[in-house]
């Protein structure tokens, strides 16, 4: 069956009659994400599978924007195919009219069947009926495929035994073999009712019998058990094939992250160093203070001003009132005339100090013990002692200065003078500090280069891997810990199939005394009754097995022979077809193997590939045996191929056999200087038989769909 034509009238976004004449070869629609692509694989879907359900959701928003009140317009997809030389058309239909606004009545749907006959006369049949003889429901589940993640429809147990059940020869030995084991069944019951009917062995027999049935109620459950065990196996093995892929990459991380925090607590051991906090400073080290030198001189300056201007009051002033002469005269004499020191200055530790070391430390000279200078200065130390001794305040002298603090402020310009050297220093700790902090600042770029290399490398080590780094770390983690668990699953599985042979040989075994009995008991004629229906039935099973096993391996040579086509100087690996039967129920399901054992985590390219392998094997296997072709429609299968796989795919199944329409968005580009949307010129070099390019008519609003509608250029 090929499809001349399809056309799609006023069907989502395709208003009005839009028409796709395509080739029995390779048909290739090009479409931009949003711009009718899908919907043409919807309208296409719901002609072969839909049915009346919300049939509302299917019309053309601008058909019913431009339809005026009350009128109709028809929402129909149509098919024209070829088989065997004659022409027929398919469609599916249904009217609309309208109501208010954005309001419809959906009427008259219907399926209609058109055949034309070798004469050319047209005549109407029953739609569903005509679509099932062109295009059977079993192939078109395996001719339509809407993205990558429908490609894989073999992950459903039945589906690849349906297909072969389709297409092999071992369907026509089916009946024969039902009808076989019926006849032995039959058989069996008249045999084991003759050997029954004696009573001698008709305890034992009926004890074998039961125990048979129990050995076999027991084998199946091994088998189970057994079943389990290898999925396990094959759990685990495909959690460490994917591991063996990222363990190094897991121990490269590992070590990386340990670098990266170490390099991160040597950023935050050297902030801590660093001390920012200059306010405080400014007070608690009285940084603030760190111009007060010229200050304190100017104070100090002022004060021994006052000193000299309040002696020379005093000095006037004691004269006036009288004091003692001799005492006067000693000291004019001592100080020939100059202004005396106050009493107290230099400081009583001072005075002390200099008697004891017989050196005058004021002018810098000896003073050895019974000179005049010594006993200058011990004259002056008694003065300052009697001066503080208590004396009875004498009320008839008067006191030019009552409030006297010039002494504090003396005392106060002498501490600051003591502390001056302090206050020097903190100048050079300002600068020492501030140059501490630019260091360990400098110290932490330095840190934060390296951790951004660390940090990059791991970034590489990351992107050189298809799992996170999260998930890296685990896989390290749990590597020793599933080689363990699967040592142990190797073991119960080897466990399982001792249990399983001991169990056969024992069924074996207990089915020979059975049958003793039966030959002892039975009629010869009943027996070899048995014994040929269990042949026949034999011969049926095992010709059926071997045709179904016959059509698995042509699947598997001609899927793995597509598969290989389209991945040159690529690894492939091989398509294997796994065969496995519990009790009565079989299952097939297609794997990728590697060197004989599962390829766990493809990546979904190969993945891809794989599955289109099949089911365009599938295509030519049905070719091959009922003598007819069938199309396959695939939209987006290559979304991971990237544009220069997609190339080489289009080219390689070019050359393969039947009817292919496939519905991609690469080679489609924006262009620079118009801002249009064009097909690249690499396009031009795709082998193909037809080319279709469906894209919106512009100018459209993107928030009305009634402005939406799709265009079909034929390239």
């Amino acid at each position: 069956m090929i499809i001349k034509k399809i056309s799609l009238e006023n069907f989502l976004c395709y208003y009005g009659v839009k028409e796709f004449e395509l080739s029995n070869g390779l048909n290739v629609i090009l479409g931009n994400n949003g711009e009718g692509k899908t919907k043409f694989f919807e309208a296409v879907d719901w002609l072969f599978n839909g049915d009346d359900r919300n049939l509302d959701l299917l019309v053309s928003a601008k058909a019913l924007h431009e339809t005026e009140k009350n009128e109709s317009f028809r929402v129909r997809v149509s098919i024209d195919v070829e088989q065997y030389n004659e022409k027929k058309s398919i469609a599916k239909s249904f009217i609309v009219k309208k109501g208010g606004k954005n309001e419809s009545l959906i009427s008259n749907y219907m399926l209609e069947g058109v055949e034309e006959t070798s004469t050319g006369e047209r005549c109407q049949v029953d739609g569903k009926s005509l679509l099932n003889r062109v295009f059977p429901f079993q192939i078109r589940k395996y001719s339509m495929f809407k993205g990558e993640s429908e490609l894989n429809i073999f992950k459903n147990e039945d589906a690849l035994i349906n297909l072969i059940n389709l297409f092999s020869d071992a369907k026509h030995f089916e009946k024969y073999s039902e009808k076989c084991a019926f006849l032995r069944d039959k058989a069996e019951k008249a045999v084991e009712d003759a050997t029954k009917c004696d009573k001698k062995n008709q305890g034992l027999y009926k004890k074998l019998t039961s125990e048979i049935e129990d050995l076999k109620n027991e084998e199946y459950k091994i088998r189970v058990h057994l079943n389990s065990v290898e999925e396990q196996i094959a759990k685990i093995e495909g959690k460490l094939q994917e591991a063996e892929c990222h363990v190094k990459n897991a121990d490269a991380l590992e070590t990386i992250n340990k670098r990266i925090k170490i390099i991160e607590g040597k950023i935050s051991d050297i902030n801590k160093m660093i001390d920012e906090n200059y306010t405080t400073s400014l007070f608690d080290e009285n940084w603030i203070l760190v111009n007060f030198e010229p200050i304190q001189k100017e104070f100090s300056e002022k004060i021994e001003k006052l000193n000299i201007k309040k002696r020379e009051l005093q000095s006037e002033f004691d004269r006036q009132i009288g004091q003692k002469e001799g005492e006067k005269k000693a000291k004019t004499e001592l100080l020939n005339n100059l202004i005396p020191l106050p009493v107290g200055v230099p400081s009583k530790a001072y005075m002390e100090e200099m008697l004891k070391d017989e050196f005058c430390k004021v002018c810098n000279r000896p003073a050895p013990k019974g000179s005049e200078q010594y006993d200058f200065m011990s004259k002056r130390l008694e003065e300052y002692l009697n001066s503080q001794a208590p004396v009875e305040e004498d009320k008839s002298i008067k006191v030019l200065f009552e409030n006297d603090y010039t002494n504090r402020l003396s005392t106060l310009s002498v501490s600051h003078e003591d502390n001056l050297a302090n206050l020097r220093k903190i100048r050079f700790k300002i600068k020492q500090l501030f140059r501490f902090n630019d260091s360990r600042k400098k110290d932490v770029e330095e840190q934060i280069l390296a951790l951004e290399k660390e940090k990059a490398d791991r970034e590489r080590i990351i992107g050189d891997s298809s799992i996170g780094a999260e998930k890296l770390i685990d896989v390290l983690k749990n590597y020793n810990s599933w080689q363990a668990d699967k040592t142990l699953r190797y073991k119960e599985k080897i466990d399982y199939q001792k249990k399983l042979d001991d169990n056969i040989e024992l069924i074996k075994k207990k089915t020979e005394e059975k049958e003793n009995i039966d030959l002892k008991t039975a009629q010869t004629f009943q027996i070899k009754t048995r014994e040929i229906l269990r042949d026949i039935e034999k011969i049926f099973v095992e010709t059926k097995e071997k045709k179904f096993d016959g059509f698995i391996d042509q699947l598997e040579k001609k899927s793995n022979s597509i598969f290989e086509s389209l991945n040159i100087e690529s690894f492939t690996g091989t398509i294997y077809f796994n065969k496995k039967v519990i009790g009565e129920k079989m299952s097939v399901i297609p794997e990728l193997q590697e060197n004989g054992r599962t390829f766990y985590k493809p990546n979904q390219s190969l993945l891809t590939s794989m599955h289109i392998s099949i089911l365009f094997a599938i295509s030519e296997l049905a070719f091959e045996k009922s003598e007819e072709e069938y199309p396959v429609i695939f939209d987006a299968p290559t979304s991971s191929f990237g544009e220069d796989k997609t190339f080489q795919f289009l080219n390689l199944i070019y050359e393969t056999e039947n009817q292919k329409i496939l519905l991609i968005k690469d080679f489609l580009a924006t262009d620079k200087t118009s801002n249009k949307l064009v097909i690249k010129k690499e396009f031009s070099n795709v082998n193909r038989n037809k080319a279709f390019w469906v894209v919106l008519e512009r100018p459209f609003d993107k928030n009305n769909l009634s402005t939406i509608n799709t265009n079909v250029i034929t390239l």
